[in-house]
């Protein structure tokens, strides 16, 4: 693994949609919609969403939800070309950065059981595989593998 590149953050905004919209393509064979990407820009008193900026172009995204102190991460991808530098990983640290500022306890996804690198990563940054929700993914009816974080308590 080659050093991690110089990303910046950014909250996701109209403009951005399109790129996302790219990088989803790329990543996910059941992939959102505009429509859904707009929802989460729209809805900030819900969603916390992020684009991960190389050299001013999107290269990655987050899309979590904050509620009752719990955090759930609805979404993240970073595109074939800069995958494995450590950019899923910096977009990760800084969702939990934000859950613990905001007190929350629990952290909450779901990935695929066939994301053997998605689930690395998320093992490595302290996710732990509480359960299994079949059927989940519609495109082939994959299960997917129920991952959580606890920050407190």
């Amino acid at each position: 693994m080659t050093d991690t590149p110089a990303f910046a953050l950014a909250p996701l905004e109209h403009e951005h949609v399109p790129d996302v919209l790219k990088i989803e393509r790329e990543a996910f064979p059941a992939p959102w919609t505009e429509a859904m990407f707009r929802q989460e820009v729209e809805e900030k008193w819900l969603s916390r969403s992020f684009v991960a900026l190389l050299d001013e172009k999107i290269v990655g995204y987050v899309i979590a939800w904050f509620l009752r102190g719990e955090v759930h991460i609805l979404n993240l991808a970073v595109t074939k070309a800069h995958q494995r530098a450590g950019i899923a990983r910096g977009m990760l640290r800084h969702v939990i950065g934000l859950a613990s500022e905001e007190a929350c306890h629990l952290i909450t996804l779901e990935v695929r059981v066939s994301n053997d690198a998605a689930k690395l990563l998320y093992l490595s940054m302290g996710f732990a595989p509480v359960g299994i929700r079949r059927r989940y993914y519609h495109d082939n009816d994959e299960d997917a593998l129920v991952m959580t974080k606890r920050l407190r308590g």
